[in-house]
Parts: C-alpha cells; structure tokens; sequence
C-alpha cells in the first residue's frame, strides 16, 4: 500500500471567539450573549481536520509572536501537524475572528481583526518552496495576499504537487489572479461567484449556479465546487457538472462548516477519490460540524471521526449529473 499523500495548508489559523447571542439582535445597545474561544483560521482548521483524519499535514502560516499564537502552535503539535513552516512576526497580534450569531446558531455578524495575515506572501511562499513541492495536495485559502497567491499559482505551474484554493470571501476572492490555470479545485459560494468573475447586479438576479461555476471554470481553473448551503453543492469540470446533495443537519451553529467540507473533500481526494464523490464525504462532515458548537467537531475521536464521516456520506442520495 503507498504510503498516505501529504498535504500542506497554506493560510489563516486565527483565534475564533462566538458569542451567541440570548435573543434576536438588537441595534445600538448591549445584548446578553454566551462566550466561547477556540483556535481557527481556514488554513489552520482544515489542517486539524485532516490531522483529525489521519492524513499527514503541514502548516504554513504566520502568527504574532503572543500567547493566542503560542496557544496555536501547541494545539497543532499536540495533533501530529508540522508546524515548521509558520513564522512567528515579532510585535504582531496573532488573527482573530469574533463571529456573533443568534440563539438558533446562524451568524449576525463576523469580525475579524487580521492584519497579521498581510505577511502570507509571495515571500513566505519562496520560504517554502521546498515543502511545498514536496507536497501532493497544496490547499491555500484567499486569506492570502494577492502576490502569496500568486506566487503560490506560478509554483505550482511548474511543480508536481495538485492545488486547491477556497475563496474564503467576496472581498479576498478578487484576491486571485485572473488566470486560474494551475488551481485543480477552487472552493467557492455563489456570491464568491459573482465577485470573482465581476458579474453586475442584474446579471446576478438571472444567472443560476450552473452558468456561475461555468463562468469560474472559464478562467481557466480545473475544477470548481460551488457550494450552495442546504442545496448542496456543484461539481464542475471540463466533463460537465454533478450535483452533490446536502448531508441533513440540526444546526447548532453554523461557523466552520465550509472548512470541514474542504478538508474531508481533500482527505478524499489525496486517497485517490473522484473529485465529486470526494465532495460527499465533505458534505457529511460540514454536516457533523454543524450539529456541534465549534468551528472543528473535536468531540469524536480521531479512530471514529473517519468512519462516521463515511457512514454519513453513504446515507446520501446518489450525486446527479446536471450537464
């Protein structure tokens, strides 16, 4: 049996704090909430994720050189993800996220202060040539400055290792090139979409997923997922596309759940899995995260997450090639 592929993480880890709120959002006044913390970023979840599920990993990001980074790098030793590649910036806050939901578990806002991950650059990128053409997977996230990203698509250009990307947001998506020849796979929402391939308001009101991840294919990417919440998501390539349902979930709160669709996406390609039957198990394990508070579902074991992930997976209704 050939020894498991090795996937490097290229982004964010941030500190995530939720704050859920006690009743309906109230403007221009304090509203009682519960608080809790735990470690975060895309690029750091995704990475604990595949750590969670066996897969050997990398992290390449920066922190500040404080406590909330310290805590981070422990928490990520502690699983077995090599962290040697994320620098420590000396007088830097290491990122935060706060996102405030309501009682059901659904975001109101998200806050991040992140000026630390400014320093994901083309530099840091070059810092890592070496590992990351070690690599067989590479996942970046769009935390990433414009030149890291790329910088990361032009090593991949003439490197062997396959690359995926996730959107992150309508704001950092404008962060990638035009040309997305050398992204494999890029992760993105529907109004990620839009933003990405500038498509105008009235535009948007009559274009359906399917001709918004045509049109991010036409920038050259190799694949797209196009997710699309409690629809599932799309599947497309050069072949067609494929509709891959939703897993059910009890929503318990809603932060981390595209994260964890990346990462057992990536867990099943890296095993050799097709790009949409791969996208199943994603969908099961956004499932599972959401039906737990928490950006990363931490209270199954390690041995039982992968199984659970995959009887999960199994229990869908089969993916529907649309075109």
């Amino acid at each position: 049996m050939p020894p498991p592929s090795r996937i490097v993480c290229l982004g964010g880890a941030a500190v995530d704090r939720v704050y859920r709120l006690a009743g309906p959002a109230v403007a221009g006044t304090s509203n009682p909430a519960t608080v809790g913390g735990s470690p975060g970023g895309v690029a750091r979840n995704v990475a604990e994720l595949l750590a969670r599920l066996e897969t050997p990993v990398s992290l390449v990001s920066v922190i500040g050189d404080d406590e909330g980074g310290r805590s981070l790098l422990a928490d990520l030793a502690a699983l077995g993800v090599d962290t040697a590649g994320t620098v420590a910036i000396a007088g830097a806050a290491t990122a935060e996220y706060a996102a405030v939901t309501d009682p059901d578990g659904d975001l109101v806002i998200g806050v991040a202060a992140m000026a630390v991950l400014d320093r994901l650059d083309a530099a840091l990128v070059t810092a890592n040539t070496d590992r990351l053409r070690a690599a067989d997977w590479v996942f970046a996230d769009c935390n990433a400055a414009a030149d890291g990203l790329a910088a990361l698509i032009a090593l991949r250009r003439g490197a062997g290792f396959r690359l995926a990307v996730d959107a992150v947001s309508t704001p950092k998506v404008r962060r990638l090139p035009a040309d997305l020849a050398g992204v494999d796979v890029l992760f993105l929402n529907a109004d990620e979409a839009r933003a990405l391939i500038g498509m105008g308001e009235s535009e948007a009101m009559t274009a359906g997923p399917a001709a918004l991840a045509d049109a991010v294919l036409a920038r050259g990417a190799g694949a797209v997922v196009l997710t699309l919440g409690a629809d599932g998501a799309l599947v497309t390539d050069s072949a067609g596309t494929v509709a891959v349902p939703a897993a059910p979930a009890t929503i318990a709160e809603v932060t981390g759940a595209g994260d964890s669709l990346i990462a057992a996406t990536l867990w099943r390609l890296a095993a050799g899995d097709e790009l949409d039957a791969a996208v199943r198990f994603g969908s099961a394990l956004a499932a599972l995260t959401l039906e737990a508070t928490g950006s990363v579902r931490r209270d199954l074991p390690r041995e039982a997450l992968a199984a659970t992930v995959a009887a999960r997976a199994a229990s869908l209704p089969p993916n529907t090639r649309i075109a």
